[in-house]
């Protein structure tokens, strides 16, 4: 059984804050309407819940930089808050992206996010806990951002009251309905070329340079001396058809070596 000291946090010895005092919440609640919430201090404020008040009514139109906590089995339509989110195809469902963030070492909190269907830099997270005992408690948190729809989210990880949790700290999604192509697989398909690729591309860049590095003596005439002008101009016609050159070019060149 969890030892209670009087004034102590529960739970400190994960998210690091002893006290309230610690915690600062008047110090959150501030920043809040500027950034959003880190993995620690929503662990913090989810595990010692009685220390705020509980909202028993969704609230109405809460606007940007609002925190607000419910409790799911006393109130399970606490999303309905008036503002209109992006829905899924049916048109019904709204839209939620879903990760877990860690705190420590471990995954502790559940966090799903909606976009505005009018305004989708206006959005809405809700957090609880993976722990059963205190998953009943939510925290919902508005915030007007920068952010689209589908962009990397809350960083997956934190321990530290300076941690930061900036949207493009993390790149894990998940369970998020009619969602494009996952950005991160997509750039490391790219980043992986064909065999002989770059082997290819590093030739290409070598015909280039010779071709802007000689000067058009050395293109027009070979070096053997027996070989005749004409001929220099066959190898600088090879070279710009190997390099794929814009036909305009073949032609000048062309009209230039006969």
């Amino acid at each position: 059984m969890e030892n209670i000291v009087p004034g102590q946090l529960a739970r400190w010895e994960i998210h690091g804050f002893r006290t309230m005092d610690d915690l600062d919440v008047g110090n959150i609640k501030e920043e809040a309407k500027a950034r959003w919430l880190r993995p620690n201090e929503i662990h913090a404020i989810l595990c010692n819940y009685k220390y705020f008040s509980i909202h028993v009514k969704p609230v109405n139109l809460p606007k940007s930089g609002t925190i607000v906590l419910f409790d799911r089995k006393m109130l399970r339509n606490f999303r309905k808050d008036g503002h209109n989110w992006k829905k899924k195809k049916d048109g019904k469902t709204v839209k939620e992206a879903h990760e877990h963030l860690k705190v420590g070492n471990e995954e502790r909190i559940h966090v799903y996010y909606a976009h505005g269907e009018d305004n989708p830099a206006f959005v809405r997270r809700c957090y609880w806990l993976l722990d059963k005992t205190l998953e009943h408690i939510v925290l919902v948190h508005y915030r007007e951002t920068q952010e689209m729809q589908g962009s990397p989210v809350t960083p997956v990880n934190s321990n530290s009251s300076s941690a930061q949790s900036d949207l493009s700290a993390s790149w894990v999604l998940s369970e998020e309905t009619d969602s494009g192509p996952n950005p991160a697989s997509y750039t490391a398909e790219k980043a992986q070329l064909e065999p002989g690729a770059s082997i290819n591309l590093k030739n290409h860049e070598m015909r280039l340079h010779e071709i802007n590095t000689l000067e058009w003596e050395e293109l027009l005439v070979p070096d053997d001396p027996e070989l005749n002008a004409p001929n220099g101009g066959v190898k600088l016609m090879l070279l710009l058809v190997e390099l794929e050159a814009p036909q305009e070019t073949i032609n000048l060149v062309s009209l230039l070596i006969n």
